[in-house]
C-alpha cells in the first residue's frame, strides 16, 4: 500500500496538522502524512500514551509494540531518546514535584519511573494483585498535585494503586468497579475520577482520604477521561461514539456529546479552552468547545489515533497514531489579539481628552466669576 499524504491546508479555527513525526526513522514531515507503509503493527511500532514534561519541554510517548518510550523535544519535534521499560507500556504521567515520568507496564504488572533529567529508568514499582494468579495489568495513570500521589488503574485487579511520589512506594489500594484504564484528576475539588468499563460508571475518589465517595452512572463502556479546569467538568469517552460530561461540583452528568467512531484519548488546551478527542475508528480528532460543550471541528490525523497531550510551551497538540507509527502535531491558530489603537489615533484621543478637561475647567471659572459679580 503506497503512502498517502495530506497537506497542512486543512486549516480551521480549532487547529490543523502542521507536522507528522514518523517514529521509526525520526523524520519530520510537513502536513498530515498518512504512513501507509506501517498500516499494520508488524514493525512493532505502536504509539499509545502521551504525556508532556513541563520541566524539560519534552513529550513522552509509550510504544506498546516494542516496550519502550520515545522522547520528543517539543522545540524541534524530533525524537531525542528511546527508553526501554516494561512489557506493553500504556498510560504515562508526569509528576512535576519530582520531575519523574511514570509509565504503566500492562504485561509486567509494574510502573517504570523515568528521571526526566537523564531520561533513564530509576526504578520499577509493582502494583495491584491479579485475580486467579493473573497479572494486575496496570493501564491508566494520573498525578494528583494536591497530595503528590500517583494513581494507577489496574484492569484485572479492580483496584487503584496509590504511589507516594516522594518514596515511590505503594501506600494504598482502593477498590473500585471493573476498571479499564481511564483516570483523571480534578484540581478544583481534589477528586480522582476512574472509569469502570463493565460497570458503566465512574468512581470518584477523595484524594485526601483515598476513599470512594461516589459512583456516577454514565453511558456504556466508559474508557478515557479528561478534566477541564476552565469549567470544572470531567469528560468521559465511551467505546461507542459519545462523550459524557460530568460536573465536578455536583458529580452529575450534565451533557452527552456525539463524536466520531471510537473516542479514545483526550486533552484540554488551556490556550483556547477546547477539548481534543482522538477517534480510533474514524482516524481523526474532534474538537469540543468547553464553553458550549459543542463539537466545533474535526481534524484528520494518522491511523487509529490514541493518546493525546497538549504542550503549553509551544501550543501544539500531540496525537499518537497507533496504526501508522506516527505522531500528528496539531497547531492552533493564534487567537485574535487585543486591539491596540495606532499611534496617531492614540495621540488624537489624548488631545481630545485634554481639550475637554480644559473646556470644563474654563466653563467652571466663567460660572464662578459671574456668580461673584451678582
Amino acid at each position: 500500500m503506497a503512502p498517502a499524504a495530506q497537506n497542512s491546508s486543512q486549516n480551521n479555527s480549532a487547529g490543523f496538522v502542521k507536522y507528522t513525526i514518523v517514529l521509526s526513522n525520526n523524520t519530520l514531515i510537513n502536513g498530515n502524512f498518512i504512513n501507509g507503509q506501517f498500516a499494520n503493527t508488524s514493525n512493532g511500532q505502536i504509539p499509545f500514551g502521551v504525556a508532556f514534561d513541563s520541566a524539560n519541554g519534552y513529550i513522552y510517548i509509550t510504544n506498546t509494540g516494542s516496550n519502550n518510550v520515545w522522547v520528543i523535544n517539543g522545540a524541534t519535534n524530533k525524537v531525542i531518546a528511546n527508553i526501554s521499560v516494561g512489557k506493553h507500556p500504556q498510560g504515562v504521567a508526569f509528576d512535576p514535584s519530582n520531575g519523574y515520568i511514570y509509565v504503566a507496564n500492562y504485561f509486567s504488572s509494574n510502573v517504570s519511573v523515568i528521571n526526566g533529567e537523564t531520561n533513564t529508568v530509576i526504578g520499577n514499582i509493582s502494583v495491584g494483585s491479579g485475580m486467579e494468579g493473573l497479572g494486575s495489568y496496570p493501564a491508566g495513570i494520573a498525578f494528583d498535585s494536591t497530595n503528590g500521589y500517583i494513581y494507577v488503574v489496574s484492569e484485572f485487579s479492580n483496584n487503584i494503586s496509590v504511589i507516594n511520589g516522594v518514596t515511590n512506594k505503594v501506600i494504598a489500594n482502593i477498590s473500585v468497579g471493573y476498571s479499564y484504564y481511564g483516570i483523571a484528576f480534578d484540581s478544583s475539588n481534589g477528586y480522582i475520577y476512574v472509569s469502570n468499563l463493565e460497570s458503566n460508571n465512574v468512581s470518584v475518589i477523595n484524594g485526601s482520604t483515598n476513599k470512594v465517595i461516589a459512583n456516577v452512572s454514565v453511558g456504556k463502556y466508559p474508557t478515557e477521561l479528561a478534566f477541564d479546569p476552565s469549567n470544572g467538568y470531567i469528560y468521559v469517552a465511551h467505546a461507542g461514539s459519545n462523550i459524557s460530561v460530568i460536573n465536578g461540583a455536583t458529580n452529575k452528568v450534565i451533557a452527552n456529546i456525539s463524536v466520531g467512531s471510537g473516542p479514545f484519548g483526550m486533552a484540554f488546551d488551556s490556550s483556547n479552552g477546547y477539548i481534543y478527542v482522538s477517534n480510533f475508528g474514524s482516524n481523526n480528532v474532534w474538537v469540543i468547545n468547553g464553553a458550549t460543550n459543542k463539537v466545533i471541528a474535526n481534524i484528520s490525523v494518522g491511523k487509529h489515533p490514541q493518546g493525546v497531550a497538549f504542550d503549553p510551551s509551544n501550543g501544539y497538540i500531540y496525537v499518537a497514531n497507533g496504526g501508522s507509527d506516527t505522531v500528528s502535531v496539531i497547531s492552533i491558530p493564534a487567537i485574535a489579539k487585543e486591539y491596540k489603537a495606532p499611534f496617531m489615533e492614540s495621540v488624537l484621543l489624548i488631545y481630545i481628552t485634554i481639550t475637554i478637561v480644559i473646556l470644563v475647567v474654563a466653563i467652571g471659572v466663567v460660572i464662578a466669576i459671574r456668580r461673584r459679580r451678582k
